[in-house]
């Protein structure tokens, strides 16, 4: 099962990847949490101590990225090796998941970015299509590293979104491009839900587009963040943390079909 998590920022989608992979774990999966989003947040939510997980993320590591991507005469690998990027870079965490950073390509000056870029979608490629764990990736809202090659091997794309216009918006921009880079499967999770007036909002908002699930606002969320903690230890009942247990099996068991035009 291959799973990618979407949406605006601040919607809780971090929350949610480090929640489903740890709870999947559990059930005897061995998962990969990728975090690709620029706030590298998701060791913090995996309940993984910052002793352990300052390890360098794997696109900050340019010697590296440019040993695997660049030949001698100037030019870049399309393809370049990246099978044992996991095995470098992984930070073992609990419940049978590991972590990998994988950080951003950093823009400015005049350089070509085309090696990192290649890099990132290979590696993406071969996190998708190459390895038999759940991989569950925590990505940043634009899908600019995603090829139409790494979308085909994808089983969901899960776009969380919360009650409001703003979030509701980037959904539908979020939609419209895994439709044009072939996504084969899509839904939604609405997050931070208050009331049923919230439900029918975003039901209404999606215009058809396939909702999951509903996940309630959860003061445990913000505590434990405060503390620097997994909302999963800091308090395993909270009302998040039971309706994604629910959740679980739908996402696990969500079936690619053919995205509406």
């Amino acid at each position: 099962m291959k799973i990618v998590v979407v949406g605006k920022g601040g919607v809780g989608k971090t929350t949610v990847v480090a929640c489903l992979a740890r709870l999947i774990g559990r059930d005897g999966y061995s998962v990969i949490a990728v975090d690709a989003d620029p706030s590298l947040n998701l060791a913090k939510a995996l309940g993984i101590a910052d002793s352990v997980a300052n390890s360098k993320p794997v696109l900050f590591d340019e010697e590296f990225v440019k040993e695997r991507t660049v030949l001698p005469n100037g030019a870049y690998r399309l393809n370049p090796k990246v099978d044992d990027v996991v095995e470098r870079f992984g930070v073992r965490g609990p419940d049978n998941v590991t972590l990998l950073k994988l950080g951003y390509v950093k823009r400015g000056g005049v350089r070509c970015l085309c090696p990192e870029y290649a890099f990132l979608r290979a590696l993406l490629s071969h996190l998708v299509l190459g390895r038999g764990d759940v991989v569950i990736v925590d990505m940043v809202a634009g899908l600019e590293p995603m090829s139409r090659g790494v979308a085909r091997g994808v089983d969901l794309m899960l776009c969380v979104t919360e009650p409001t216009a703003k979030s509701i918006d980037v959904t539908h921009e979020i939609y419209r491009l895994s439709k044009d880079i072939g996504v084969s499967g899509f839904a939604v999770i609405g997050n931070k839900v208050m009331s049923e007036e919230d439900r029918v909002y975003i039901e209404k908002s999606l215009n058809g587009i396939e909702v999951l699930g509903y996940l309630p606002y959860d003061e445990n969320v913000a505590k434990a963040d405060r503390l620097g903690v997994a909302v999963l230890d800091y308090n395993p009942g909270s009302p998040i943390v039971t309706e994604l247990k629910s959740l679980k099996e739908s996402i696990i068991s969500f079936k690619r079909v053919k995205i509406k035009t």
